[in-house]
């Protein structure tokens, strides 16, 4: 092939890489549109499928709709068995398949969507050439039998694999598939880990299985040379057959791969490796992911090895039958595990994502730090709890695997939108910030000095000129004028103290700040200023706590900012609901909460837990500035004042006392 063709080739590939299909008709319309596929002869008889031949081998490919619709499947499913013809249903994510339905057998093959351009054009390359095979078998009716297993056998391990995406899971399923499909008696499997920056790539030994003999071995890691036959697989990029290792010459140099083979494990246990097959699996770039060896291709009929004299009677190389649909189960097992791997990598990402995110909200205000895991903990705890419950209103909810994750997520974040609040609002500890206490302190001090003054100059004029002043009338009386006065600044700052303190502002009190308010004094211009001012009047005259009604809707909002910035998240279908359990985790029963005043039947089973793990967990938490911790028991009392006054789930409620499950966090 020349250069020019080799990058046109890979450009394709590259394009193919990058494109997502996400259903059928995105299939259509990369399969006649592309050119990765102009060679095969396409049609679109009626909607919903598409025909792809070559060499007089079809492949239809039926849409969801058309199979969904019995009638309308029949045409094609009673076509099956033609050995010129495959019968492929593209599965879009959110589909049902019903078998019992459509007694559907193992001549239907299946494609799952979403599916990148690359995986979709090898799924067709592997249909066409696993049915040509059966078209062959046909001419040869000997073989058809056998050929027509090994095909179906095939395409199931292909369902199989392709829907785990737990990877260690599909690591022993690969393994196992692989065995069974070449009867071999045993087998391991490594997955090849990629160093970047040293470049030094290893194979990381994951799984090994064996009929004969019990084996439990650790996990290890090899270099990728030449001096192993899995290192080799890597290297060469082919699959490497040896039929009898025993027959291997001792100098590795006479050997093919220049493989060699030490009996010392075979002698410690009692087993002899004799034939051996070591495949690569690649990915959709063509890149090794993976090794899968197997050992010992056992005759027809042959369980296990039990004597050593079996391994020479009942062992045999691996034929060329056995080593292609190997190749087969390894080509879908690596696509499989490229798979598995992205989903881990996925929910890792998510997982770091939200821990990060945590930490974020913590470092904002750390008189808070552990209420977003304790309140995830105390949510999903009680969702596991609703899972075994079986009476009452939750006796049918059953969250699964997904939306326990999608929980847990949603308790993490539940206060992410605090980010989007001022720092000095989220720690405001008191009434007046620090900043604003400091002004009103030296204010107070200025006008102490101011009436020092005062007094000393009404000393200095009396001095100056007594006969001004009428009789009886000196020094003492100025002297308790400025003692009255500097009492009652000393009143007035003690009073602005005590009302500064986040506690209920005592009867009266707003009427006696306005008061203090509206005395005033001349600085030295001569220009009269207030004692408070209105933004420090505003803050003193809050009747609880310590935040004003502009700053507690600060804080309000979020929720707002943690709906927004939950939303802007892919968070696809599993997690799809995130955002929405999040942000109404202030919203009540009754419609007093907030954001929107939602009410019980816009409230979902996940956000009403999360409610109260939320609301308790802020009750029963640490002493912070502006509050004191509350005892365990006066906090469940007022949650449950909470639940008579209509505004939390009763049921819910009962359920977290009954199961003890708020015992799970202990306050600090």
């Amino acid at each position: 092939m020349s250069t020019a063709k080799k990058v046109q080739k890979q450009e394709q590939i590259n394009v193919l890489r990058d494109l997502k299909i996400e259903n059928f008709d995105g299939l259509v319309a990369t399969i006649t549109s592309n050119e990765s596929f102009s060679h095969y002869n396409i049609e679109t008889p009626v909607g919903g499928v598409i025909g792809i031949s070559a060499n007089d081998i079809s492949i239809i490919i039926v849409g969801p709709k058309v199979w969904n619709d019995q009638k309308t499947f029949k045409s094609f499913y009673d076509k099956k068995a033609d050995s010129h013809l495959c019968i492929c249903l593209a599965f879009e994510h959110k589909d049902k398949f019903d078998s019992e339905t459509l007694e559907l057998d193992d001549d239907l093959h299946g494609i799952s969507l979403p599916i990148s351009g690359l995986q979709l054009a090898i799924s067709v390359s592997n249909l066409f050439n696993l049915q040509q095979s059966v078209h062959s078998s046909h001419e040869n009716q000997e073989r058809v039998a056998e050929t027509s297993e090994h095909v179906k056998y095939v395409l199931r391990v292909s369902r199989e694999l392709n829907g785990i995406r737990d990877a260690n899971k599909l690591l022993s399923l690969i393994l196992k598939k692989a065995r069974e499909v070449t009867n071999a008696d045993a087998g391991s499997l490594y997955v090849v880990e990629r160093h970047e920056k040293s470049g030094t790539d290893e194979l990381i030994f994951k799984v090994t299985q064996n009929a004969t003999v019990e084996q439990d071995l650790n996990e290890f890691r090899i270099p990728i040379t030449e001096s192993s036959i899995v290192g080799n697989a890597v290297m060469t990029q082919q699959s490497i057959n040896i039929p009898d290792l025993y027959a291997l010459d001792p100098d590795p140099e006479k050997n093919p791969f220049k493989a060699r083979h030490d009996r010392t494990w075979d002698e410690k246990i009692g087993y002899q490796c004799r034939s051996m097959l070591t495949m690569p699996m690649f990915d959709i770039t063509h890149q090794v992911i993976g090794v899968i060896q197997l050992i010992n291709c056992k005759k027809s009929g042959i369980e296990n090895l039990k004597d050593i004299s079996d391994f020479s009677n009942h062992v045999q190389a691996f034929d060329a039958t056995a080593v292609e649909y190997a190749e087969i189960v390894a080509q879908q097992a690596g696509i499989a595990l490229e798979n598995a791997l992205l989903t881990e990598e996925k929910e890792n990402l998510f997982e770091g994502f939200v821990h990060a995110s945590v930490t974020a909200i913590e470092q904002r205000d750390p008189t808070t730090s552990g209420h977003s895991h304790r309140v995830a903990k105390l949510t999903l705890n009680m969702a596991q709890i609703l899972n075994e419950t079986s009476t009452g209103t939750f006796a049918d909810t059953n969250f699964n695997k997904n939306q326990l994750k999608e929980i847990e997520y949603a308790s993490l974040l539940h206060d992410f939108g605090k980010l989007g609040v001022r720092e000095q609002v989220l720690t405001k500890a008191k009434k007046l910030y620090p900043w604003e206490l400091e002004l009103v302190l030296e204010r107070f001090d200025h006008i102490r000095s101011r009436q020092h003054i005062e007094y000393l100059e009404e000393q200095i004029k009396y001095l100056q000129g007594q006969g001004n002043y009428p009789p009886g009338f000196g020094p003492e009386n100025f002297r308790k004028v400025f003692d009255r006065k500097t009492e009652e600044l000393d009143d007035f700052l003690e009073f602005i103290l005590k009302s500064n303190e986040p506690t209920v502002l005592e009867q009266g009190g707003f009427e006696r700040l306005k008061d203090i308010a509206n005395f005033s004094f001349s600085d030295h211009r001569n220009t009269d200023k207030p004692y408070l001012k209105g933004k420090e009047l505003e803050a003193l005259s809050v009747s609880r706590g310590s935040l004003t009604r502009g700053e507690f809707a600060e804080i309000q909002s979020h929720v707002t900012h943690t709906y927004e910035f939950l939303r802007k998240i892919p968070w696809g279908r599993d997690f799809s609901n995130v955002p929405q359990i999040a942000a109404k985790h202030h919203e009540k029963l009754d419609g007093s909460g907030y954001p929107t005043s939602a009410r019980e039947s816009e409230i979902p089973t996940q956000t009403r837990i999360m409610t109260i793990s939320d609301i308790y967990d802020a009750l029963t938490a640490s002493d912070r500035p502006y509050k004191k911790a509350v005892p365990v028991e006066r906090a469940l009392d007022i949650l449950n004042m909470e639940v008579k006054a209509g505004k939390l789930d009763k049921e819910l409620y009962e359920i977290f006392i009954a199961s003890n499950v708020y015992k799970t966090v202990l306050p600090d």
